[in-house]
């Protein structure tokens, strides 16, 4: 992770995971971000839906969430193949069955629109809510 780089991070104006652009470093670490919905700058707060692991114990996966997950990606991804990859951006319009391209979690496609400013998307190993401008 660099400055200027994108990242998921808790906004604390917004009140949810949403992307940012790292603005400071300490270290290897991030420690300052600006939100893209609301434009503030805040320090870097991770993400609400991940938790870091504790360091006695390894973190429990559950195998069979994510492979069912997985095997809807590719049913997804075969059943539009004829759709072109679109580059995510906060501020571009997408469609149900648009397929994107997002620089963190990979290829994805649009499997639910929520009104007024979300979709939702189905990547290859997870379900993510994105902000997108309709």
């Amino acid at each position: 992770m660099t400055v200027a780089s994108e990242t998921i991070a808790y906004c604390t104006s917004c009140k949810m995971d949403l992307n940012h652009i790292v603005v400071a470093m300490k270290a290897d670490k991030i420690a300052k971000v600006q939100c893209l919905t609301c434009e503030k700058e805040h320090l870097y707060r991770a993400p609400k839906g991940l938790k870091a692991p504790k360091k006695a114990s390894a973190p429990k996966v559950d195998h069979s969430a994510s492979h069912s997950i997985e095997l809807e990606w590719e049913k997804l991804m075969h059943s539009h193949k004829d759709v072109a990859l679109k580059p995510y951006g906060l501020k571009k319009a997408f469609d149900l069955g648009d397929k994107i391209q997002h620089p963190t979690f990979g290829d994805g496609i649009i499997g639910k629109l929520i009104y007024p400013n979300k979709i939702e998307v189905v990547f290859r190993h997870d379900v993510k809510i994105l902000i997108h401008t309709p």
